[in-house]
């Protein structure tokens, strides 16, 4: 499978302050671990290109233990994505299914920004499920999803992907807003979802047309 090349490098616009300053007591910022990442979104890592057409959502990122966990492994660069999740692979293979990935694609020149729709990392001690306090968290949320849609000139389509993240724009007033910008939206089962390939192949061919 292709993977991307590395060393990994980021093309993030600068990041405004207020985004730093976003809080609720069941969430952390990722600015609070004080890593000095320059990336705004934990996915970018994998795929991260600001000036792609495409921008694929999920519904969070992995929870504020996951940051705690590799900090305590000694990971570099602990806000980035994790290789060797189902999510990540079967995403990869499907974007490569339909042509979309080159061998040693970058991920700042892949044509795709990956994101979440919730950017506070959850700290409730779970790693799954609905999201504590989810409407307030999204509501905080929405306003670096709309930065990000600002900073990306060659938007076409937008993916949520997942029933959660679907839900989650909607809840959160984003899903109206995608559509008033007059962008594709597209709803497609999360990556991690056990299904074959020709059913997941079959959702994604609405949005890179059929193969």
């Amino acid at each position: 499978m292709k993977t991307a090349a590395e060393p990994v490098v980021f093309k993030t616009p600068a990041i405004p302050p207020w985004v730093h300053k976003l809080s609720h007591p069941l969430y952390r910022n990722i600015s609070s671990f004080r890593l000095g990442n320059r990336h705004l979104w934990g996915t970018e890592t994998l795929l991260g290109d600001w000036d792609g057409e495409y921008l694929l959502i999920a519904k969070d990122f992995y929870p504020a233990q996951y940051i705690d966990e590799r900090l305590e492994a000694g990971d570099p660069n602990p806000y980035s994505h994790n290789p060797k999740a189902p999510t990540d692979k079967n995403l990869l293979k499907t974007l490569c299914h339909f042509g979309q990935l080159e061998d040693g694609f970058r991920n700042t020149s892949c044509n795709f920004l990956y994101i979440s729709a919730c950017f506070l990392l959850r700290n409730d001690g779970l790693k799954r499920g609905e999201l504590p306090d989810g409407l307030l968290a999204l509501s905080i949320s929405a306003p670096v999803v709309r930065f990000t849609l600002d900073q990306m000139p060659k938007l076409r389509k937008v993916i949520a992907m997942g029933t959660d993240a679907a839900r989650a724009l909607g809840a959160s007033g984003l899903y109206s807003e995608i559509k008033s910008r007059k962008l594709s939206y597209f709803k497609v089962s999360h990556p991690s979802r056990a299904l074959s390939n020709v059913d997941r192949y079959a959702e994604w061919s609405a949005i890179f047309g059929k193969r």
